[in-house]
């Protein structure tokens, strides 16, 4: 063999792999977190959207009702999803006046079949695929988790009651 200046080895060194072993290091670990951490920003954004959803559907409802002056106290309104009961023009989280009884989430956000569902007397609990969905008389929710939702922490909620219309997002525990 010959070992002139115009032959090199084509090999790393030992201090070349040490240096690109210590890159991939520090870049795995400020990487690995950031992705782990996507799912729970996913969770939370398509928990912000549900809640943009809720708000929508009900002041979309809502215009329908002030168009057909139905705005009196337990009135029901044929919608593109049947009929709805309303209370002073604004959809019920749950209608009474349909048989079998209609969810204000079931009904307009359009979410498909639930994969298993569980009804109490005036309460219903749906679930579709990782998304809960809880009603009953006063609330509808939809978020990440089991039962009425309020212990996960992760849900949008639309409360209505016969003197006002609240919507509230809570996302501390996605």
């Amino acid at each position: 063999m010959d070992f002139t200046a115009g032959n090199k080895n084509n090999g790393f060194t030992l201090i070349e792999l040490v240096i690109t072993i210590t890159v991939l290091g520090v870049l795995a670990a400020t990487a690995v977190p950031r992705f782990i951490d996507v799912k729970d920003d996913a969770k939370k954004e398509t928990v912000e959207n549900f809640h943009g959803s809720l708000r929508a559907a009900v002041r979309l409802l809502h215009m329908k009702s002030q168009i057909e002056n139905a705005l009196g106290d337990d009135i029901t309104i044929a919608t593109d999803y049947g009929d709805y009961q309303f209370y002073r023009g604004y959809p019920e989280t749950r209608s009474e006046a349909t048989i079998p009884n209609a969810y204000f989430i079931e009904t307009f956000l359009e979410l498909g079949v639930p994969s298993d569902v569980t009804k109490g007397n005036d309460t219903r609990i749906a679930r579709y695929a990782e998304i809960s969905v809880y009603e009953d008389n006063d609330y509808s929710r939809i978020g990440y988790g089991s039962g009425n939702l309020k212990s996960n922490l992760c849900y949008a909620e639309y409360h209505h009651t016969s003197e006002t219309q609240v919507f509230s997002l809570n996302t501390d525990g996605c």
